[in-house]
């Protein structure tokens, strides 16, 4: 069966960033990969409110295409996400769908899912860039396959299968085979300890899957040393967080 991958597009213009994923989304559907290609200005999309509903409730309090947005990322094998750089970072347009998925920080319904990341800018801002989506995935839980960048003195540089074969693996293989960064673990622990001291939403899926008991989202790769920071940052941060 086939493997099926979402593609977010951040920019309002098809221009560079738009190139770069019909360029990736050549290279997978040669793998035998489903691709669907899906701009952020074409849904409608409203700004997060903050009110934390998507946390302490089962759904957001929101009434626009979000959902089934989100629905069809869950659904996916993998995700790839993109956006131009707008003032050293990604668009607004990219930051209201990272903020609207805020319930999969706390409610980690994509944990284990491989994503991409895809920046493009004129100049300057791709360290910043990749260090938000780097940050992204980690408080998703999801695999990090990596991250495809271009800027204005090499965005005529096609893309090379070699940048997405870190993903593809990840696609191809079991999360059990994973092994998470000391970053992505100590995002498990900020997660974990949030849930268990709320008495919403997200402390019912955690209780539901388990998760308190675990040292990650998933069974991965851990050795003992790793091990040792999630207990340790869960133990610390029970204190720091009130």
């Amino acid at each position: 069966m086939s493997k099926k991958v979402i593609m977010i597009d951040g920019s309002k213009r098809k221009k560079n960033t738009y190139g770069i994923l019909l360029q990736a989304e050549q290279i997978l559907k040669a793998r035998n990969i489903e691709t669907e290609i899906i701009n952020l200005f074409d849904p409608e999309l409203k700004d997060c409110a903050g009110c934390e509903r998507c946390v302490n409730e089962t759904r957001c309090a929101m009434s626009d295409d979000m959902s089934e947005l989100m629905q069809k990322i869950k659904d996916s094998d993998g995700a790839v996400l993109s956006s131009p750089v707008y003032m050293c970072g990604v668009t607004s347009r990219f930051k209201t769908f990272a903020d609207r998925t805020n319930a999969w920080v706390h409610k980690p319904e994509v944990a284990g899912k491989p994503m991409l990341f895809v920046a493009t800018t004129a100049a300057t801002g791709l360290k910043e860039t990749a260090k938000f989506f780097k940050t992204l995935a980690s408080a998703y839980g999801a695999r990090r396959g990596g991250f495809i960048s271009r800027s204005g003195k090499n965005i005529g540089e096609p893309v090379k299968e070699d940048e997405l074969s870190r993903f593809i693996s990840l696609l191809e293989r079991d999360k059990k085979d994973y092994s998470p960064a000391p970053d992505e673990i100590v995002m498990f622990a900020v997660g974990k300890t949030l849930a268990r001291k709320s008495d919403g939403d997200d402390n019912r899926f955690w209780k539901e899957n388990d998760l308190f008991d675990k040292n990650y989202y998933y069974a991965c790769k851990m050795n003992p040393l790793k091990k040792l920071l999630s207990k340790f940052m869960c133990g610390l941060l029970a204190k720091v967080i009130k």
